[in-house]
C-alpha cells in the first residue's frame, strides 16, 4: 500500500513539476482581394502583431472585403477584419438587403483607418441634384470592385 501511495505521489509530483507548454495564439487578419486596400494594411498589421506580441503567430486572409469578413468574424474564423461603416451597421442590424440574413453581434469596432468616400456623378439630362433626386431611380455601379459590394447590394440594376 505503501509503494502505491509513494508511486502515485511521485507521479502527481512530476505531472506538477512539468514545464507548462504555453500554447501560440493565432490571429487570422482578415481583409479583401490581393489587389484592393485592405490586403497590404492587413499584411503590415499582422507583421506588427506578430513582432510585438509574444508567442503570436499571424495570418493574412485574402477575402471578398467587407461582408464576407464581418461573417467570418461572426463564425469565429478570424480575430480583426476591415470593412466599411456601412457594411458594419448592416451587420449588426441584420440587413438582409446587404447580405446579413441575422444580425451580427460578435463584433467590436476598434478605429477607422480612413475617411471612405463615395462619388455619385449623374449626367444633366437626369434632373438629379441631390441623394433625394435619387429616390425610385435606378442606378448602376460603374465597375466591379471589392469596395462598394455593400452599395452594390442596395442599387436596383439598371434599366434593361
Amino acid at each position: 500500500m505503501n509503494s502505491r501511495l509513494m508511486a502515485a505521489a511521485i507521479a502527481a509530483a512530476s505531472v506538477l513539476a512539468a514545464p507548462v507548454a504555453q500554447a501560440q495564439q493565432f490571429i487570422n487578419v482578415l481583409t479583401g482581394g490581393t489587389s484592393g486596400v485592405y490586403y497590404p494594411l492587413g499584411v503590415a498589421i499582422g507583421k506588427i502583431y506578430g513582432d510585438k506580441i509574444p508567442d503570436v503567430k499571424t495570418q493574412v486572409q485574402a477575402t471578398k472585403a467587407s461582408v464576407e469578413n464581418l461573417v467570418l468574424l461572426q463564425q469565429g474564423r478570424g480575430e480583426i477584419a476591415f470593412t466599411l461603416g456601412d457594411s458594419l451597421k448592416a451587420a449588426w442590424e441584420g440587413d438582409a438587403e446587404a447580405g446579413f440574413k441575422n444580425k451580427l453581434d460578435k463584433l467590436r469596432t476598434i478605429g477607422a483607418i480612413y475617411p471612405n468616400y463615395i462619388q455619385i456623378v449623374a449626367t444633366a439630362e437626369s434632373g438629379i441634384k441631390t441623394l433625394a433626386d435619387l429616390k425610385g431611380k435606378s442606378l448602376s455601379v460603374a465597375r466591379r470592385s471589392p469596395a462598394p459590394s455593400s452599395t452594390r447590394a442596395r442599387s436596383s440594376p439598371p434599366p434593361a
